[in-house]
């Protein structure tokens, strides 16, 4: 123990590029205990990645194999830089204390960036967010070099033997840091839903088993089938016709809420068989197209060809993080998704024939920054928060957000007027984020005109509507459901 902790500490300091403390004979372990410290503090790093996953995925929880692999490959890699540190330094006997300080070393380092992804997404959106994390994930291998440096200076190796083992460690340890695959060494076997096609190794260990090019070349494929689908136009009748949008991929918290809508405006605002789905999630690459602009736009098109633009109303709901400079975030890694701005989305909508009627529904941070672009006298727009503000509900732990809750599930299972369902969803969200005592409110925003709201209620006094639909999706709130008193969603921003 003595010993573990000696090298923690020395890891420590060579982490932030200072001298371990001690001399080189002081310091050398016991040769029967340098292998034994060096393993734990590799154990302790893969125990350390499997407490992170289980915070992430709820139980039961299963080994993966490839994180397993992965692991085995880091700890293979620290002893080969471990071994060329003390060769080139021409201290053999050093092998095992220098193994455990670059251990050490990197065990305190992921536990530092782990610290600093989690205060970034809590603290600003998650676009600048992930910008920032990976800057911080390409600055690992600077600092390796460096490290490396430092570490061979301490064992004696002068100019010009250190440049050699800076060089290889960094390459070693740095680069391999981007090229080893980044998989977990637990999963949540439950994370998939029962029918998923995708197993919970291809869903969420990383999405490394996705091939980006037979993913993508499979999408005409898939909007093809889904235009497909869709029932006819019927004539003297004002049909809703809807597409609905999932662009995070990395939460299942989109996906639940465009899963909703599809169910909600199908069983109770007579789009049935209207209603087309664009959802980046593992569980549906085989089975639903996914939410890219391009497909957005040959949805938008292909619905367009099938309703009667002078009569029907399409209706887009999008759903993803925001960021402060108004772009929808659009991913689902390894896949190179763009971003969606206001611009974009207009451009998307112009669809030949262009339907006149629209209602586009954006839920995310700073949505309000889509109103200008939208807005005419046949658009009704609406969204989860104000140009400058945050929405909130998203997450790990999230079923749906705090606008698909109040909107959705709550306001529309009341009223069949869209904006009058607004009007409550807007009240319900101020009265929770007053009662969870969040100082800068989202504030939803409407922009609506008399012209698309006549068309509005043509169509809302023809329709017959269903019962209430109430959100389902996820064990939690199928258990609130059945009598059970649900948790509260989580309060983080769904930027």
């Amino acid at each position: 123990m003595k010993t573990l902790l000696a090298s923690l500490a020395a890891g420590g300091r060579i982490a932030l590029l200072a001298r371990p403390h001690g001399t080189h004979a002081r310091i050398a372990a016991p040769a029967d205990e340098g292998p034994a410290v060096f393993f734990a503090l590799c154990l302790a790093d893969l125990l350390l990645t499997a407490l992170l996953a289980s915070a992430v995925w709820p139980p039961p929880w299963r080994v993966s194999a490839d994180g397993i692999l992965g692991w085995l490959a880091q700890v293979a890699l620290l002893l080969v830089a471990s071994w060329a540190l003390v060769r080139l330094a021409r201290r053999e006997r050093l092998l095992w204390p220098v193994a455990a300080w670059l251990a050490a070393a990197l065990l305190l380092m992921q536990l530092a960036i782990c610290a600093a992804t989690w205060f970034l997404f809590f603290e600003m959106d998650a676009a600048r967010a992930a910008r920032i994390v990976e800057i911080l994930d390409w600055a690992i291998v600077p600092w390796w070099f460096a490290v490396a440096w430092r570490l061979a200076d301490h064992l004696g190796a002068r100019w010009p033997r250190a440049l050699p083992a800076a060089i290889g460690t960094c390459l070693l340890l740095g680069v391999s840091w981007h090229w080893l695959p980044k998989h977990s060494p637990l999963i949540g076997a439950a994370a998939m839903e029962t029918g998923d096609t995708i197993d919970a190794d291809r869903a969420f260990d990383g999405f490394d088993a996705i091939s980006p090019e037979q993913v993508l070349y499979a999408q005409p494929q898939r909007i093809d089938e889904a235009l497909a689908r869709l029932a006819p136009q019927r004539p003297g009748v004002v049909d809703l016709y809807v597409v609905a949008f999932a662009g995070g991929g990395t939460e299942s918290v989109f996906r639940n809420e465009v899963e909703h809508v599809e169910r909600l405006f199908s069983q109770r605002f007579g789009a049935a068989g209207r209603v087309l789905t664009l959802i980046n999630h593992p569980a549906t690459l085989e089975t639903v197209p996914l939410a890219t602009l391009t497909n957005l736009t040959w949805a938008i098109d292909g619905v367009a060809a099938v309703m009667d633009p002078d009569e029907d109303i399409l209706l887009v709901f999008a759903t993803s993080h925001g960021s402060e400079d108004h772009y929808l975030q659009v991913d689902l890694p390894p896949l190179p998704l763009d971003a969606i701005g206001p611009e974009e989305l207009a451009d998307a909508l112009e669809a030949t024939p262009r339907p006149r009627w629209r209602v586009v529904i954006v839920s995310a941070c700073y949505s309000g920054g889509f109103v200008d672009a939208l807005r005419d006298e046949d658009t009704l727009v609406i969204t989860a928060a104000r140009a400058d503000r945050t929405s909130f509900g998203c997450g790990a732990d999230a079923d749906i957000t705090y606008f698909g809750r109040a909107f959705l599930d709550e306001a529309l299972n009341r009223t069949t007027s869209l904006p009058e369902a607004f009007s409550l969803a807007r009240e319900a969200i101020a009265r929770r984020e007053r009662d969870e005592g969040i100082d800068t409110p989202s504030e939803p925003q409407i922009s609506t005109a008399p012209a698309i709201e006549a068309q509005l209620a043509r169509w809302q006094r023809q329709l017959e509507p269903g019962p209430a639909v109430p959100f389902t999706h996820g064990a939690r709130t199928a258990g609130a459901v059945a009598g059970e008193a649900a948790p509260d969603d989580t309060p983080g921003p769904s930027d």
